[in-house]
């Protein structure tokens, strides 16, 4: 093994040898700064030109909402946020109607297939009755009407549903897992003959 040892000997060599560690922290400082930027510039690139000619139209962020605009899309794409196809569920009243109870049909599309959407049916608050809905390969459920009623009827029953699932997985990279979808919600009030 051989050892070197150097010394400087003089204040020439003291300013030359500063001058080359200033000039080593700069570069190094400079290739720290530069991959940086290039990082946060190219990071989430892909995320961000989803949303792009249009696309943000059928995009929706992680809170479930959809987008107003590309520009806000783009942004919240490139900033890292996690970018989902749009998802959605629908509760519908059926046309007829008991006289005490509730009809409802469920529908939804951009669901995370394998899981499941659930209905339940309230009366005064409480569940009387809950549809399970497995979600197919497409992502997508339209249910038969579900329905419930009393007898004998009972004035001012108060009904109502509202639907609940799981959106598909993110299409941002890396992904991530759906975030939870509700629907809006029905009501409707008994009113006896």
């Amino acid at each position: 093994m051989r050892l070197i040892k150097n010394t400087i000997t003089g204040p020439g060599e003291l300013r030359k040898s500063v001058g080359a560690l200033a000039l080593l922290v700069g570069i190094a400082s400079a290739l720290v700064f530069a991959g940086g930027a290039l990082a946060a510039k190219n990071g989430n690139a892909a995320n961000a030109k989803l949303c792009q000619k249009g696309g943000w139209h059928a995009l929706m962020d992680s809170a479930a909402a959809p987008f107003s605009d590309e520009e806000g899309c783009v942004s919240y794409g490139a900033q890292g946020g996690a970018i989902y196809a749009l998802a959605s569920l629908h509760v519908e009243l059926c046309a007829s109607q008991a006289f005490d109870g509730i009809c409802v049909s469920t529908s939804g599309f951009g669901l995370k297939p394998t899981t499941v959407v659930t209905t339940p049916l309230l009366q005064n608050g409480s569940p009387v009755l809950t549809d399970i809905l497995p979600v197919p390969a497409d992502g997508s459920v339209s249910a038969p009407p579900l329905a419930f009623f009393e007898a004998p009827c009972v004035a001012g029953n108060v009904y109502s549903a509202t639907a609940t699932g799981t959106s598909a997985d993110s299409l941002s990279t890396p992904t991530v897992p759906g975030v939870a979808i509700a629907s809006n919600t029905v009501t409707r009030t008994s009113a006896c003959p």
